[in-house]
């Protein structure tokens, strides 16, 4: 523990310092809730490498289920989560990251202030120049927010709705499949037009498929 609190203190001080070294794996395995803004700035800072943020990233995902049983707003975790979230495409495999980040969110789907992650997820999942992987880990993890469907099943469709009008093509195929997966998750009967569309769609079967067990999942209850 005192190491810890060594290494904290002098990276306060010399913020390059976490970079100067390499970090052990255990590192961030240490750090409690109280100091969650040690992870914030090893996420922020352009000098630790993808794999040592994507340990931090790790870390904040596990101490977001200790958030229901302490005074720790969750926006402390998730707004250098969102920072971290903005491609650097100058830095080699950092979609890696930028997938394990959307991985992470899921984690506060239920928590307060889940609703604002809506957004980022959504224009994620949309950006075509995103890479498909990142754009795929967006879509599933909307599929947990289910306190917040409403907004998340709408983020899905424009999202489906736009990639229906692209067509099929080799960057799209897999985010569609994955969409229209999160879709039939969330079972909303507004999902039904563009899901039929899709059915009715150029896109390979496997994806038609995908389609249509969603549809056969909507509520109609409701």
């Amino acid at each position: 523990m005192k190491k810890v609190v060594f290494v904290f203190l002098i990276s306060l001080l010399f913020p390059g310092f976490l970079a100067a070294q390499e970090i052990s794996p255990t590192y961030f395995n240490r750090i409690t809730l109280d100091g969650v803004d040690e992870l914030a700035r090893a996420l922020s800072d352009p000098e630790v490498s993808v794999d040592q943020k994507r340990l931090a990233v790790n870390r904040m995902a596990e101490l977001s289920r200790q958030l229901p049983n302490s005074n720790v707003q969750p926006s402390r975790l998730y707004n250098p989560l969102l920072g971290a979230l903005r491609p650097e495409k100058n830095v080699q495999d950092h979609h890696v990251l930028r997938i394990a980040i959307c991985e992470a969110l899921r984690n506060f789907a239920e928590l307060d202030g889940s609703s604002q992650l809506i957004g980022p997820l959504g224009r994620v999942m949309m950006d075509s120049d995103e890479h498909e992987d990142v754009r795929a880990a967006a879509a599933r993890t909307l599929a947990d927010f289910r306190k917040d469907k409403s907004a998340a099943v709408e983020a899905l469709i424009s999202a489906l709705n736009k990639e229906l009008d692209r067509g099929p093509n080799a960057n799209n195929i897999s985010i569609t499949t994955v969409i229209c997966v999160s879709l039939g998750t969330l079972r909303d009967k507004r999902a039904l037009v563009p899901l039929m569309k899709v059915v009715q769609s150029s896109f390979p079967n496997q994806t038609k498929r995908n389609a249509k067990t969603a549809l056969e999942s909507l509520d109609w209850g409701r």
